[in-house]
């Protein structure tokens, strides 16, 4: 299904839906590409419509950093993003941001894991689960800042 919705966001044609068996895979002229049924719905964005992704106090975005694709998922069990986002900033500096935001939206920082190359942290409460992982490659931070709990 993620391979399905990745072809979709990259397509960017016109708006077009199709409906297969109770499925309908919808795809948005924005680089939006969305599968939904009965169960609830996957959407995978990119480019301009990735720079659109909700991020709530909890779990912000990251200041001056570029979204560059987003998958949210809605179900009956809540809503769950997961964001790749780039930054000139360390990943030292990442983590040291989302701890600080972590703790100040109630939760219990868990592992941390943090150097020049890669870093990591995770936290939960308050009925919420978040973390951030991610690495330095050719002088840029990218990171995954994955939430659910809203």
């Amino acid at each position: 299904m993620i391979f399905a919705l990745a072809g979709l966001a990259a397509c960017g044609s016109s708006e077009e839906s199709t409906t297969i068996g109770g499925t309908t895979f919808a795809q948005g002229s924005d680089g939006a590409a969305t599968i939904s049924n009965e169960n609830g719905s996957l959407s995978a964005t990119d480019g301009a419509a990735a720079a659109n992704t909700q991020f709530p106090d909890y779990a912000p975005k990251y200041p001056g950093a570029t979204v560059e694709s987003a998958l949210v998922s809605n179900t009956d069990e809540g809503k769950r993003t997961m964001a790749v986002l780039v930054t000139d900033d360390s990943m030292e500096s990442v983590v040291a941001f989302y701890r600080e935001k972590f703790t100040a939206g109630g939760m219990e920082v868990g592992m941390v894991h943090s150097s020049a190359d890669s870093g990591m942290i995770s936290a939960e409460g308050n009925g919420r689960k978040v973390s951030a992982t991610g690495g330095v490659q050719d002088g840029k931070t990218s990171f995954t800042l994955s939430f659910s709990g809203e």
